[in-house]
């Protein structure tokens, strides 16, 4: 369980004494717990992830050449030419690289936590493969010759949810404008390192619009209760699940559209 503590001031301080020496305000503090989730969904992306990895490798020492990258990279003409629609969710576990995949993972390590507890283990799965979709259709439309793979698409769109998980509950934050600043610090800094060469940087720009157009339809608007076992107060989240998956439909609809469209 995590401990909130809201306090106030209470607006009849005692007055100092006569000698002069101050007397530090009661503040009554009220302790609010919020369910704190195992993160089963993120581990299991991680472990899968690292799986499709070593079979990468595998097939590249024994037959000379990457079989999941050839048959699942984001490769536009396949797309196009032949149909190949899986092509636009299957980088999310693809990587490059050793150290693409180590970077990617322990972003998912230190992000996925937070928001699986905030969305739950359904909608967090649902929202990390709609919005790997959704930067692997952007990369295709606007860079379809480029072949990518990787699970930074769906990492961005974690950090979407994330910045409107902070404006959407501002006031439960006590350094909001602080942590606005360094979400918006990190997206600009990895934009802006995603313009060297050998990186897809459309591919985030889809993972981030994705994950914010999910975020800002139905991401969790925090209140509080009485707990079931009337103990105590408790965090809730307020967004109904009919309003989310309405948010999900929406999105992947989008994108979609997108991909047959352009």
């Amino acid at each position: 369980m995590n401990e909130y503590n809201f306090s106030r001031e209470d607006p009849q301080d005692p007055l100092p004494p006569a000698s002069g020496e101050p007397i530090s305000p009661e503040r009554p503090t009220i302790s609010v717990s919020s369910r704190k989730t195992k993160p089963v969904v993120t581990w299991v992306l991680i472990g899968i992830t690292v799986l499709v990895y070593l079979v990468q490798m595998l097939t590249e020492n024994q037959l000379g050449v990457d079989l999941p990258l050839i048959y699942g990279a984001k490769y536009g003409p396949s797309i196009k030419e032949f149909h190949q629609w899986w092509r636009l969710i299957t980088p999310v576990f693809l990587h490059g690289s050793v150290m693409h995949l180590l970077f990617n993972m322990y972003a998912l390590y230190v992000i996925g936590p937070e928001l699986e507890t905030f969305y739950g283990h359904r909608d967090f799965l649902l929202f990390y493969l709609i919005t790997g979709f959704s930067g692997n259709v952007v990369s295709y439309v606007a860079s379809p010759n480029t072949i990518s793979v990787g699970a930074s698409t769906a990492l961005f769109g974690m950090i979407a949810a994330q910045g409107f998980l902070a404006f959407k509950n501002k006031r439960l934050i006590r350094n909001y404008s602080k942590t606005i600043s360094n979400i918006l610090f990190v997206v600009a800094l990895n934009l802006v390192l995603g313009l060297r060469s050998g990186i897809d940087n459309w591919g985030h720009l889809g993972g981030l619009i994705g994950g914010a157009i999910i975020a800002f339809l139905s991401g969790p608007v925090m209140e509080i209760r009485i707990n079931s076992d009337h103990s105590g107060l408790e965090f809730y989240d307020s967004v109904s699940k009919k309003s989310r998956y309405a948010a999900f439909a929406i999105t992947t609809l989008f994108f979609i559209a997108l991909a047959i469209a352009l």
